[in-house]
């Protein structure tokens, strides 16, 4: 058995029992695959897939610390968004009388993730861990979260998680006993109202490479979650941005999203841009100031695709204006100019920055 520190998360589905009891077989199970289906195709390196249990969905990471807080964060609400999606699709997409599919809008989810400590262990061809913050986090999935704060569609983090992830999010405290346990201190995360906040009706600002005016493209044999965090995380960034003196973010919504402003403290300038449209982990886009002439910045995109070895990476640098509307082609040529020869150099250290963190 092989010991190992790291997040353990259950993806859970409320209403399932009763659904199940009140719903004909012959549509509810079709209808439980979808979308037990849809959020299994959210877990993906650095979470392990860890198994099934009827409505849930478990997986854990062994990598301490990482991924990054938020990204963590980011990957609960894919979780809730693949789910909440799948599920409204059901509803407008089926004429069906029966009463599993009239049932559908009874179900919900709700995501529980503890840190701690586990046992990885083989047993014949079977993959399992053990230990007891495993017993505690299935036993938090046994509380009166919804009654008591009267949010049904959330994420219940423990203390030990909330710690080692770093959020400033919106939680809300809450503390049960256990058997065993003793009171436990968690918070609560409102995953539908942080979605609605977060995400919906933002404007998009996705940047086509027909658009741009100079595209880089690379392939990482790296899972598309490290990479993510590699280029949004400040602490990750300053480690593999050659000559990069430090990095540091504005968070307005106490996370890094649409609004969010990094300065990046370069050997040869000082660069600055905010986030305009943030869609984790397929793409996120920006507006950089040209550190040289004042009131001139351009676009940027940057693009993620899974694939069968790792992540495609695209990045769309556009047309600099300034804030009448003028082009500047000398900022997007020497723009140009630095990141060709700055992104291969950058981004060979963070290939080999995240190798070794695997």
């Amino acid at each position: 058995m092989t010991t190992h520190n790291g997040y353990l998360l259950i993806a859970d589905i409320s209403g399932y029992t009763q659904f199940l009891t009140s719903s004909e077989l012959e549509h509810a199970n079709p209808i439980l695959q979808s979308l037990l289906s849809a959020m299994v195709e959210q877990v993906g390196e650095p979470l392990q897939f860890w198994k099934m249990e009827g409505d849930a969905v478990l997986a854990y990471s062994t990598q301490q610390g990482f991924p990054t807080g938020e990204t963590f964060l980011a990957t609960c609400e894919n979780l809730y968004n693949a789910f909440a999606t799948r599920r409204q699709n059901i509803i407008a997409n089926t004429t069906c009388p029966c009463q599993a599919c009239a049932n559908v809008t009874g179900l919900d989810l709700k995501i529980i993730a503890h840190h701690g400590e586990f046992d990885e262990m083989q047993v014949g061809p079977m993959k399992d861990i053990s230990g007891a913050d495993v017993i505690l986090v299935h036993r938090m999935t046994k509380t009166d979260v919804g009654a008591v704060t009267g949010i049904r569609s959330y994420a219940l983090f423990s203390d030990a998680a909330v710690n080692a992830m770093g959020i400033k999010a919106a939680l809300v405290p809450y503390s049960q006993p256990f058997e065993y346990f003793g009171e436990v201190s968690m918070q609560v995360y409102d995953l539908a109202k942080a979605w609605e906040s977060f995400r919906a009706g933002c404007e998009h600002f996705f940047l086509k490479e027909k658009d741009g005016v100079w595209t880089y493209h690379r392939h990482f044999d790296l899972p598309i979650v490290a990479i993510w965090d590699a280029l949004t995380a400040p602490e990750l960034k300053q480690r593999w941005m050659d000559g990069m003196i430090s990095v540091t973010v504005e968070r307005p919504k106490g996370r890094i999203g649409t609004g969010s402003g990094y300065h990046c403290a370069h050997q040869a300038a000082d660069f600055r841009y905010w986030v305009t449209d943030w869609e984790p982990f397929e793409y996120f886009s920006t507006r950089i100031h040209d550190p040289g002439r004042e009131g001139i910045s351009m676009p940027e995109t940057y693009q993620l695709k899974p694939t069968s070895t790792g992540t495609d990476f695209r990045y769309t640098i556009g047309q600099a204006h300034d804030a009448e509307g003028n082009r500047s082609e000398i900022s997007e040529q020497e723009a140009v100019g630095f990141l060709s020869e700055f992104w291969p150099i950058c981004f060979d250290e963070m290939e080999e920055l995240l190798s070794k963190m695997e």
